[in-house]
């Protein structure tokens, strides 16, 4: 009983000793500046791609999505002859004709991707030239329309190395 009656009295002793400190401490209430409405900026209207870049960097910009475009399209019409391919020479000892045939194919379907590659290459370029821009203030904005067009051709090459990878896996 005599614990359960000098805890009390401790923590009592320990809190008291915290509010006797004196000395100038800055005061709680809320200070004027907190009671002013607060001014928010006025929201800029978005911008068309097709106006906001300057017409040697849109047109760029389209020579890549395009490219790149164009290259996924081959690669989506080709799959089907190298997944078969691929497919006839699951379990084959590798330098069997059936393997040999499917690396091949593969070798092709590479091929057949790297103008998205090197449109990704392109884009990349772009837009970093564009951030350097914008960061020593030569030119503002726009880089985030570049973004979007270089995510949308990320995408295809992520998803043609994905597949490659899936098909290669098949083959060891």
């Amino acid at each position: 009983m005599k614990k359960s009656l000098i805890l009390p009295l401790l923590l009592g002793l320990s809190l008291s000793a915290c509010a006797m400190q004196s000395g100038d401490f800055p005061s709680l209430a809320k200070r004027p500046i907190e009671s002013e409405p607060v001014m928010t900026a006025p929201s800029a209207a978005p911008i068309d791609p097709l106006r906001a870049l300057p017409a040697p960097l849109q047109d760029a910009v389209n020579a890549a999505v395009r490219q790149s475009n164009s290259a996924h399209e081959t690669f989506l019409t080709q799959l089907s002859k190298v997944r078969k391919s691929v497919s006839a020479a699951r379990g084959a000892a590798p330098s069997s004709e059936s393997w040999v045939a499917a690396q091949v194919d593969l070798s092709s379907l590479e091929v057949d991707r790297s103008p998205s590659v090197s449109a990704l290459a392109d884009i990349d370029s772009l837009y970093m030239q564009r951030l350097d821009a914008e960061f020593t203030g030569e030119q503002k904005g726009a880089a985030v329309l570049i973004a979007k067009f270089r995510e949308k051709i990320e995408a295809q090459v992520a998803a043609q190395q994905t597949t490659l990878d899936q098909l290669k896996s098949q083959l060891r």
